[in-house]
């Protein structure tokens, strides 16, 4: 984000609460509750957006240096290795053992080495991925290359901070997924020289669409997060764009924009008097607050299950050196477990939204025109999804 759109965003803010207004879509949507609940809408979600298209899995940063790794339970079973290199690059692979396929990392796990031992048969991998060795290879294992049997790599890419893979191997990552002006935006936040606070890892009993809506609307603010949220926020107030795909930026303005008017424009500062919230392809969300970035990874297990994974980004310790002051460290577990329970109070709702919706009872979802996003959200869903194609086959 440039100076020139920091300054026009807040000035777009500042004009929507004067007029008491939010960003609007022009009508109420209607849609069917079989999209959050049906078996066969997740295969297909799964076929044509999960399979199909590159997904955000982390912040390059959670393995900062060589050798540093981050095992990840991911789609369809599949367990990821996040892995800084002792080349510096940072790869993907599946967590998967080539012998006879066992686990080398537990999901969740993250550390440093410098080989990866299969725990089954001591098969083992350098940091990038090659077979360095196996016992009895030689005489075990006749005609076979190993230097064909290294880890199953995805194609990866870094932009903007944040490793990207396609989980289709014959494809890649473009240079240029997110465009110009939202990667313009990702510097803004400097992710790159953010470290790791803390993970947390759970699994929610929710759609992945129940649970990604209730970060991209303000309009629950006053009444689901009366305690944590609304005392600092300005309501049902917020303004998006969008870049094509399941990307876009959302502003959530806080009460020190109403300082703005008074201030000069050099003193205006996005970070101080908004939260700023990016959604990276389905299974990614950004919560960009003044000192900390929360990092929020969606990862649909099955229909009405979803894993989520809580990662605090936070400055490098202020006096340059490796360690945060105990002042730091106590500010950083305070924001970690605010975050935690601002989620937890839209996660407790979105379970028992799936559970209402799993009934039956009440067959729709209706967004308002000030849950504009959420609009926008099932338009771009609707044309991954090809949702038309499949009215016509349903009725055939």
């Amino acid at each position: 984000m440039d100076r020139a759109t920091e300054i026009r965003l807040i000035a777009q803010l500042l004009e929507l609460h004067a007029r008491g207004e939010t960003q609007y879509h022009e009508t109420t949507r209607s849609h069917a509750t079989e999209r959050y609940t049906s078996a066969q809408w997740f295969a297909r979600e799964k076929e044509r957006i999960f399979r199909n298209q590159p997904l955000a899995v982390g912040a390059a940063n959670e393995v900062p240096n060589p050798g540093d790794y981050l095992a990840l339970d991911w789609l369809d079973g599949v367990s990821l290795l996040m892995v800084r290199g002792a080349d510096g690059q940072v790869r993907v692979f599946a967590n998967t053992c080539r012998h006879r396929n066992a686990r080398l990392v537990a999901n969740g796990e993250s550390g440093c080495r410098n080989r990866f031992v299969c725990p089954y048969h001591a098969w083992t991998y350098d940091s990038q991925g090659q077979l360095a060795g196996a016992p009895d290879f030689e005489r075990g294992f006749v005609g076979l290359d190993k230097g064909r049997l290294g880890l199953i790599e995805f194609p990866s890419r870094v932009i903007g901070g944040i490793v990207f893979v396609h989980p289709d191997r014959n494809r890649q990552v473009p240079e240029d997924l997110l465009g110009a002006e939202m990667l313009s935006g990702m510097r803004y936040l400097d992710i790159e020289n953010q470290q790791v606070y803390k993970r947390r890892s759970y699994v929610i009993k929710a759609n992945w669409k129940v649970l990604l809506e209730g970060g991209i609307e303000a309009y629950h603010f006053n009444v689901a997060h009366k305690h944590t949220l609304a005392p600092f926020f300005l309501g049902n107030l917020s303004t998006w764009e969008s870049w094509g795909g399941l990307y876009m930026r959302m502003i959530l303005p806080k009460k020190p924009l109403l300082e703005a008017p008074d201030l000069p424009e050099t003193q205006w500062d996005m970070r101080r008097m908004a939260n700023i919230i990016y959604t990276l392809s389905p299974t990614v969300l950004l919560l960009a607050q003044p000192d900390n970035i929360s990092l929020i990874r969606m990862v649909p297990l099955a229909v009405g299950e979803t894993r989520i994974e809580e990662v605090l980004l936070v400055d490098r310790p202020q006096d340059g050196g490796s360690e945060w002051s105990a002042d730091e460290l106590r500010r950083h577990e305070t924001n970690h477990n605010l975050v935690n329970k601002i989620l937890m109070e839209d996660w407790v709702l979105g379970e028992t939204i799936q559970a209402n919706m799993q009934s039956g009872v009440v067959d729709e979802v209706h967004f308002g025109r000030f849950e504009s996003a959420l609009t926008w959200l099932h338009d771009e869903y609707e044309r991954a999804m090809d949702v038309e194609q499949m009215v016509v086959a349903r009725q055939v």
